[in-house]
């Protein structure tokens, strides 16, 4: 089922629309193209267990991707010019302007113009770390960040692990993009700071087979 023609064309629509999403931002002043993987997952039926429910589909297929970048100069600059872009709408700062609000440019900006620190008046401790996501929740970035002025980086990314492996289900497929792409230690040596941009719509799966008799999906 994972592997019909009417299986691979939905797949082939979804790769090209997530890797033109992720795409948009090889335009971005600052931001230097390292690599991009391609996860694709089919999960087959579950008859539950104590806790859960059985699965209402036989099979449900769903894609994510990720662009990993070296950052060029500023990242405050970078960050900013993401915003400008257009690209997406990123997620509002619910707390208001200049408040903690993870996923948010504002926020995000916030922190780097503070070094991660906030002013003595509001207690001097340390800031959470900052992210963004769009308004829709189907792009997440994370970056480079130092927790102290002096400090080493620290990270919201993943270790430094790309590699693609084969999960135990009916069906999986995960493509790197260069095929021998660099290390995000040799990206992170060569730009200082290193973004990644995730993409995916695991809400929406991009391929449903109902269970017999189950005419939903």
């Amino acid at each position: 089922m994972a592997t019909t023609a009417d299986a691979q064309q939905k797949r082939d629509a979804e790769e090209v629309r997530l890797r033109a999403l992720l795409g948009r931002f090889d335009g971005i002043e600052g931001l230097r193209p390292g690599f991009t993987v391609v996860s694709d997952v089919c999960i087959g039926p579950s008859d539950g267990g104590f806790k859960k429910e059985a699965t209402v589909h036989l099979m449900t297929c769903s894609m994510s991707a990720e662009a990993v970048y070296g950052v060029e100069g500023d990242i405050t600059e970078v960050l900013s010019r993401m915003g400008a872009s257009g690209i997406t709408t990123w997620s509002p700062n619910i707390n208001g302007t200049g408040s903690a609000s993870g996923g948010s440019l504002d926020y995000a900006l916030m922190y780097h113009r503070q070094q991660g620190v906030y002013p003595q008046e509001a207690g001097g401790g340390l800031m959470p770390a900052p992210s963004l996501r769009s308004d829709s929740g189907h792009l997440s970035v994370g970056w480079d960040y130092p927790p102290l002025p002096g400090h080493p980086p620290q990270s919201t990314l993943v270790p430094d692990d790309h590699s693609c492996r084969a999960d135990i289900v009916p069906y999986s497929r995960c493509a790197t993009d260069p095929g021998r792409p660099p290390s995000v230690a040799d990206l992170r040596a060569r730009y200082g700071t290193v973004l990644s941009v995730s993409g995916s719509n695991s809400q929406t799966p991009y391929l449903i087979v109902p269970r017999p008799g189950n005419k939903t999906g």
